[in-house]
């Protein structure tokens, strides 16, 4: 063999799950510019991610939590039940603690802001293929101690008490979306749905839903 033949590097296949298409072009071309890695494809939504992962079995997935036909929570439990070797990492326009206590709970290996560097980016990806972690500085110390101290997630109070598929429908809500349009996108009934929101405002101690929608919309707003 020619000494000056370069060994060919196997890349990490990483698929890229987010609804916006501009995101996905920059994701992708911060992968493909690397030795190390490359994205295999792109999905928008519930509905291709699952089709994308099953046509191209990534190793490793980037995913947005707001997609527009569901939640990226249910992805990650789904995935994580069935194909426990893949990687998932949150890659989220919320640098809230209880997103990423969440995502770390229903089996993400990391999660990671919008904001963060591309650099950042890179790096939590080939932590998390070394076996580790990851959660951005910023809030790493918060999760890791909302972790130990409740590790079940029981326990909490108002925003942070509520299960994953509420918060869903509260940010769902602070959207504008009613309960069909919710009952739709996550394949419930509207009935379901109306249970959710008694157990939100029970949770949050709000007297009616005029007080629900206007909480869950100045929510939406600052997240």
């Amino acid at each position: 063999m020619d000494s000056k033949t370069k060994k060919k590097v196997k890349k990490t296949r990483v698929l890229v799950v987010d609804d916006h298409p501009l995101v996905r072009f920059a994701l992708t071309q911060l992968l493909n510019n690397t030795a190390d890695l490359a994205c295999c494809g792109e999905a928008d939504g519930m509905a291709t991610a699952r089709a994308a992962v099953t046509k191209h079995t990534p190793d490793f997935v980037l995913l947005d939590l707001s997609l527009g036909d569901g939640d990226g929570f249910e992805l990650i439990t789904e995935w994580k039940r069935a194909l426990p070797a893949m990687k998932v990492v949150v890659i989220s326009r919320h640098d809230e603690v209880v997103y990423a206590e969440r995502s770390l709970r229903v089996g993400a290996d990391g999660f990671i802001t919008k904001e963060e560097l591309p650099e950042e980016i890179l790096r939590s990806v080939r932590l998390i293929l070394a076996g580790k972690r990851y959660v951005s500085d910023k809030i790493a110390g918060q999760v890791a101690k909302r972790l130990a101290e409740s590790p079940s997630g029981k326990g909490r109070q108002g925003i942070e008490g509520l299960s994953a598929r509420e918060l869903q429908v509260f940010r769902m809500l602070g959207e504008g979306r009613n309960n069909k349009e919710i009952a739709q996108q996550l394949a419930l009934s509207p009935k379901t749905v109306e249970t959710y929101r008694d157990n939100i405002k029970r949770k949050l101690g709000l007297p009616d839903s005029v007080s629900l929608i206007r909480h869950a919309a100045n929510w939406s707003d600052r997240h």
